[in-house]
């Protein structure tokens, strides 16, 4: 089974610094998410090579960067929340996992957006399927100091 990976760049953009946040997510040949990383970084490709490098420590292979996020999911924001959420469901026979991460200034403003980030990769999702909350807190604990 081949293993492929691929990156969801998220922004989140300092006033006075740039600073950016990646979660990388390795797919299996179904299209099922089975790991996920999420690192900040000073600016896009330090976020992109932490969230790399912390997959690949975990033994991830076949890895490719495919960058995606067009919808308001809050990721302009340097403060506030995060909430990344996971979906598992059956499509067509197989079982998928789908991650969205989203920032708000409140917690459920960032659930909402995360949502909108997870129906960007899961086109079949559907709000009956429902998600879980996996990690959350605070947008300014995940900035490298």
């Amino acid at each position: 089974m081949r293993i492929l990976t691929f990156f969801f760049v998220v922004f989140f953009i300092a006033s006075t610094t740039q600073a950016q946040i990646g979660l990388a997510v390795e797919k299996n040949d179904n299209g099922s998410s089975i790991k996920y990383a999420i690192r900040s970084g000073k600016d896009l490709n330090d976020a992109l090579q932490n969230a790399y490098q912390a997959l690949k420590d975990t033994g991830a292979t076949g890895m490719i960067v495919k960058m995606k996020q067009e919808a308001d999911c809050g990721h302009e924001l340097n403060e506030g929340y995060y909430v990344l959420i996971r979906c598992d469901r059956k499509s067509g026979g197989r079982f998928l996992l789908t991650y969205g991460l989203g920032a708000g200034k409140t917690k459920a403003e960032a659930t909402k957006r995360a949502l909108t980030h997870l129906k960007e990769f899961d086109w079949g999702f559907e709000d009956r399927f429902g998600y879980d909350i996996i990690k959350e807190g605070k947008i300014e604990d995940l900035f490298a100091e």
